[in-house]
């Protein structure tokens, strides 16, 4: 079996992180190096990618991890962060068209970054895989938790219109017949103002600043990472938006907002409805709709018959981390 060495990236090497990123099917743009840097430099927070190196030069795999220090006390790494649903640990493809191969190479990169994180002296690791990752057996089998989560496909290469539900159509003829129509519109002001109306009305603050979606409107513009569409008025106001962001033969519906004093039901089926007509004419296979594992959000969107699709996330917490977490719980 050959060795893999494991050991933290520096800036030189991201642009090969990129690249694997891109090479590799579950690789999402939450794994880039330029997604990342936006929350380590605008919240900073402690960002570390970590490379599996096959003969001291080839990058097979790795994962990014936020490594946050508590009060002193704990240690935690963990692949996720606010509205980074997954951005986990990802390997190289293989060139074997062995099943018994492909399994063997995916638990010896598996296994290397495995006992290396647990020589980190983290307190807790959590990992968070992308859908397409299924065998996590290196870490289950080795005394890691694990959960399974859900996400949603769209097939765009199937006719939407034979798809969607009785409530769904209702509700898009409703809109329709008040005049609301869509357009792409890449304007920060007119999303951060229907996010923070969302949250507001359940008296919340939104999940990330202001300047953080500054940095993600400036990707879209120079970068070409995805767009916004909006439903409005015929007066001209924006009732909903989606912030949508391209993948490789995919796009991921990454946000959601609505202005919650509008009343008319179909402002976000429109939405929705319209983009998936968008992408298929742009020849997307899917949209990864990312409302699965919120009971609400998962009886509307199976409205358009998407195909549910799981994926999973691993966890290893040590004796401490476990026993001020129980009495956490206890206090509160």
């Amino acid at each position: 079996m050959t060795e893999i060495e494991v050991r933290e990236l520096v800036p030189s090497e991201y642009r090969e992180w990129d690249l694997l990123v891109q090479e590799t099917q579950p690789g999402t743009l939450f794994h880039t190096s330029d997604w990342l840097e936006t929350y380590r430099n605008v919240l900073s927070k402690d960002l570390r990618f970590y490379g599996c190196f096959r003969n001291d030069n080839e990058l097979v795999g790795g994962c990014p991890l936020f490594v946050r220090n508590f009060k002193g006390i704990l240690k935690m790494a963990s692949s996720t962060s606010n509205m980074i649903d997954y951005c986990g640990p990802l390997i190289k493809e293989s060139s074997s068209t062995r099943t018994n191969k492909k399994a063997q190479e995916t638990h010896e990169i598996f296994d290397a970054l495995r006992k290396f994180l647990c020589r980190q002296g983290f307190d807790s690791i959590h990992l968070r895989f992308s859908p397409g990752i299924e065998d996590i057996r290196p870490f289950t089998w080795n005394g890691w938790d694990s959960k399974v989560h859900y996400t949603h496909h769209l097939n765009l290469k199937e006719n939407v219109d034979n798809k969607i539900s009785r409530t769904i159509r209702k509700d898009l003829k409703s809109v329709l017949k008040a005049g609301l129509e869509t357009k792409i519109w890449n304007d920060l002001e007119t999303y951060y103002s229907l996010l923070s109306k969302t949250y507001e009305r359940q008296n919340l603050k939104p999940p990330l600043p202001k300047r953080f979606f500054e940095k993600v409107f400036d990707l879209i513009q120079k970068k070409d990472i995805g767009y916004m569409l909006i439903s409005e008025t015929p007066e001209g106001e924006a009732v909903a938006a989606h912030l949508t962001l391209y993948g490789k033969e995919s796009t991921i519906g990454w946000s959601s907002a609505r202005n919650p004093a509008f009343n008319l039901r179909g402002s976000n089926a429109l939405l929705y409805y319209n983009e998936f007509l968008d992408l298929q004419s742009r020849n997307f296979e899917y949209m990864n709709v990312m409302a699965g594992n919120v009971p609400r959000f998962a009886d509307y969107i199976m409205g358009f018959s998407p195909k549910l699709v799981p994926y999973y996330s691993v966890t290893l917490e040590n004796k401490k981390y476990s026993i001020l977490k129980a009495l956490y719980k206890v206090a509160t």
